[in-house]
């Protein structure tokens, strides 16, 4: 039987200025550190960090033995990808998830290439997640949809925050309500990035889990439906602006046991 409840640890580091800087990759491991013993199932960095050091977080996920995310760049031929990469419980190389709506700044200063759009649920032992990159999950409706449809029961949104991080957690609310999943987003801690001779403060902190309430059964639904007003109260856990490690409960069981009552209720397409 599945388990209804993954522990997560979302790490929201300051980086250093430049997002390619290899000190970023010891920084990462120092975090990790305080991962030790907390006997985790997936552990979450944010869009960009620490871009490279494959390698050692391979070797982390298998110390660790948790999944673990990371924001890295991927080079395929002379095209860079800006990617959440998912390492599994022994430190193989899960999968990757391209960025599809890469901004101007990413393409100007750092020649990343869009992806896709295809969006890909990954299998682990504890259900299917979703790994979509910043905006794409939060801004537009087509990453969510296309990971509803293959049965996701958690999305980790790893993001960066130059502007509209204010709306993050917004939108991030409306895809969770859409789809009846569980969402983790993890950003980086307040700083400011320098790109070339350019510095550009990054919003940082609000890293959150989003999730709908603990349910049993059928009776419990009926009366949460029907006492149902808005979804502030699915935002479990919001981090400030500063360099952290939280560790957190996600409960996934009322997402498996309801999505589909959910969706009747308010005539949502089945998928």
């Amino acid at each position: 039987m599945m388990q209804d409840t993954i522990r997560v640890a979302l790490i929201q580091p300051k980086p250093y200025p430049s997002l390619d800087d290899p000190r970023n990759i010891g920084h990462a491991m120092q975090l990790l550190e305080r991962c030790r013993g907390e006997r985790l199932d997936v552990i979450c960095f944010p869009e960009y960090f620490p871009y490279q050091g494959e390698r050692e977080l391979a070797g982390a996920a298998r110390q660790h033995k948790a999944y673990i995310i990371a924001g890295l760049v991927e080079a395929e031929g002379e095209k860079l990808y800006n990617t959440a990469t998912l390492f599994d419980r022994a430190g193989r190389l899960l999968g990757r998830q391209r960025k599809r709506n890469v901004s101007v700044l990413e393409r100007e200063q750092l020649g990343i290439s869009a992806g896709d759009g295809v969006f890909r649920a990954f299998a682990t032992d504890f259900g299917k997640i979703g790994i979509p990159v910043c905006i794409d999950f939060w801004g537009q409706p087509e990453a969510g949809k296309q990971l509803a449809e293959q049965g996701v029961d958690v999305v980790f949104n790893i993001s960066l925050f130059p502007v509209l991080r204010g709306h993050w957690k917004v939108g991030v609310l409306t895809r969770a309500f859409d789809n009846f999943f569980a969402v983790a987003g993890v950003n980086t801690a307040d700083y400011n990035a320098l790109f070339g001779e350019k510095r550009i403060h990054h919003h940082g902190g609000g890293s959150f889990v989003i999730y709908p309430p603990k349910m049993l059964d059928k009776q419990d639904f009926r009366r949460w439906i029907k006492s149902l007003n808005d979804i502030e109260d699915w935002v479990r856990v919001k981090l400030d602006g500063l360099e952290q490690v939280h560790f957190v409960e996600i409960h996934l069981g009322t997402v498996r046991r309801f999505r589909e009552d959910f969706r009747n209720r308010f005539g949502f397409r089945q998928y």
